[in-house]
């Protein structure tokens, strides 16, 4: 990471725990923390190659910023698009795109919605998602937002791979397949997470996504962690 860029980063990470004093947007409050949990995670997403170019990128649940905002950041000419359903966050994107001057935009929807109008479906080379969900719930609310030939992005878990073994149905019926599982490693982190990348090979079917709350109270498939987990 060159310094210029660093520095930017770190002045995200100010920004995000300067804000989050008064609308809790992240429940991490160190900045050292924040820097290897948002900054350095959202990071290992360079490592797949996608994000180069002009390339149309949509952070699906973008919550705090990430890794949307850090994408934008280190790679400049990406239009993104951050897809976040609670309004004072995409208040506060919408602030720090200005501030930052960022080529991104907010679409304040929930990922149902946005994914079953054909302004935003199968628009994005890249849809990303770092929030906590099944896989099976965050399949079905990406891959109806990338376009045939893109890509979905996802930060996982421990169990990425099997997880990604137990869904291979759900993603043939919403038109995606597997294209990658790579580990990777946080500093003084225990765990081992996983960036999944899947590749949008056919269009998805109209009926996905499901109603609002369906794909996360009724998953398309169900994975149960190993019980040592």
């Amino acid at each position: 990471m060159n310094p210029e860029i660093e520095t930017r980063m770190r002045a995200l990470v100010d920004e995000v725990l300067r804000v989050n004093q008064q609308l809790n947007l992240t429940s991490i409050r160190e900045p050292d923390e924040a820097w290897t949990k948002h900054i350095l995670d959202s990071l290992q997403g360079l490592q797949t190659g996608l994000f180069e170019g002009t390339k149309s990128v949509v952070d699906v649940g973008s919550g705090a910023g990430f890794p949307g905002l850090p994408l934008a950041i280190a790679r400049p000419d990406l239009k993104v698009t951050l897809l976040e359903s609670t309004r004072k966050k995409c208040d506060f994107l919408r602030e720090t795109i200005q501030k930052f001057e960022l080529n991104a935009r907010i679409l304040n929807e929930r990922a149902e919605t946005a994914a079953q109008n054909k302004v935003w479906r199968e628009r994005y080379a890249v849809a990303t998602v770092r929030a906590v969900g099944s896989l099976s719930e965050v399949c079905e609310l990406t891959l109806p937002l990338v376009k045939v030939g893109g890509y979905a992005v996802l930060w996982r878990g421990q169990w990425a791979k099997e997880e990604t073994q137990a869904a291979r149905g759900v993603l043939k019926s919403l038109g995606g397949k597997l294209h990658s599982v790579t580990p990777y490693n946080l500093p003084a982190h225990p765990l081992q997470f996983h960036l999944v990348v899947l590749e949008k090979v056919a269009s998805t079917p109209a009926k996905f996504p499901r109603r609002e709350g369906l794909p996360k109270h009724q998953p398309l498939c169900d994975f149960e962690p190993p019980s040592n987990s």
